[in-house]
């Protein structure tokens, strides 16, 4: 028996569209909504910021999308609202919102009233097409660039992104740009309506070399550069190789961008002592790879997994003659044993964290779980495969 493709639509169509757990649209409009919230909120509480927030604000008073999707701003507005929650928001704190939003004006003059302001510059313009009708920066060194955004977002790299490892962030080369638009498009034409949905929460991507070791370096995203993914060349060798590596660190970037707007964790600042999930597939454990999870880390990789599931069916099923001859075919997998792959290790995590969530979790927070496990389970395995 194999899964016919009729099978995996519902569960695509689930996994790209639920309202509040995937619906690609409502989630980055509640994302952009908070971010224009926190500009408003500082800006009843100081006359300088509310200045500088009208010269960003269009033509309809509104702070433009690119300046709420712009990975500097966000992290700068969460940290302070985060502050003004904790009831103060400390001199320091109050000018790195003005100096950003100060930069990200000269950067709007500089480069146009609709540009992202850190992607204009350090892109030269350059993007990836993620989805249809929707484009990524590129993102290149900034060498020879003097802009402030520009050095800053090269300073938040080196120290959060590569924070000590031995790495590179390349200049992308016309090669580079075409092999990431091929594995976005093989991505998009295997699974087109969970391709749009996960694209739509990319804003860059950049091409990296880093050396670690003991262990090949395939992709990553980092909370203080949030809605960019950096790959390494390995990962863009192939369409079918980025393609997976580009669904799962978008995964990554959509969950960050769903629990902007819903609790999903009673008290996300307390997990990190709280309950943790061992994890049977991973036999050895080191500082960098322990082998037991924190509860958000364990629904990191839970959420990942069950999309996967749908992943490796769509690829037994969906391969056409025409996606073979203009994406090749995909690599051959290892033999399935136990945890080895996305299913039983999509079912292992988030059953053990329905189990040991207790009272971490948010009602939210389970029936996400919960939503999730349903389309696992809708995934029909094949057999003698």
């Amino acid at each position: 028996m194999s899964v016919r493709d009729d099978d995996l639509v519902p569960v695509e169509r689930a996994l790209a569209s639920h309202p509040e757990f995937s619906d690609a649209p409502t989630i980055t409009l509640k994302a952009a909504e908070f971010y224009r919230f926190a500009v408003d909120l500082l800006s009843e509480r100081s006359a300088t910021v509310a200045g500088l927030a009208d010269a960003i604000r269009d033509e309809t008073g509104e702070i433009p999308v690119a300046v709420t999707e712009d990975p500097l701003v966000r992290v700068v507005l969460d940290e302070a609202v985060s502050r003004l929650e904790q009831g103060f928001l400390d001199e320091s704190a109050w000018t790195e919102v003005v100096t950003l939003l100060r930069l990200v004006a000269e950067a709007l003059d500089a480069h146009g009233a609709s540009a992202a302001p850190t992607g204009a510059g350090i892109s030269k313009g350059r993007t990836v097409r993620v989805a249809p009708g929707r484009d990524a920066w590129l993102c290149g060194t900034g060498a020879g660039s003097t802009a402030a955004l520009d050095r800053t977002f090269l300073g938040t790299f080196e120290r959060d992104f590569l924070r000590g490892v031995p790495g590179d962030l390349l200049e992308p080369t016309d090669e580079h740009a075409r092999r990431l638009d091929e594995g976005f498009a093989a991505l998009n034409a295997l699974l087109p309506e969970l391709g749009a949905s996960v694209g739509a929460h990319y804003v860059g991507v950049g091409m990296v070399d880093v050396r670690t070791e003991g262990e090949t370096f395939l992709a990553g995203n980092v909370g203080r550069i949030p809605a960019v993914v950096f790959f390494s060349p390995n990962r863009t060798a192939r369409p079918w190789r980025l393609a997976e590596t580009a669904l799962h660190e978008g995964l990554h970037l959509k969950l960050f961008d769903i629990q902007r707007s819903a609790s999903l964790f009673t008290a996300p600042e307390r997990l990190a002592d709280g309950p943790k999930i061992k994890v049977p597939w991973l036999k050895w454990a080191s500082m960098v790879a322990p082998n037991a999870w924190a509860l958000d880390r364990a629904l990191g990789a839970f959420h990942v997994y069950a999309h996967l599931v749908l992943f490796r069916a769509a690829l037994r099923t969906r391969l056409t003659p025409d996606l073979r001859e203009r994406f090749g075919d995909p690599e051959p997998s290892d033999p399935p044993s136990l945890y080895r792959f996305g299913t039983e290790r999509a079912r292992y995590l988030g059953e053990e964290i329905l189990a040991r969530g207790g009272d971490e979790l948010t009602a939210h927070g389970r029936e996400f779980v919960s939503w999730l496990l349903a389309t696992v389970d809708a995934v029909k395995e094949p057999t003698g495969v």
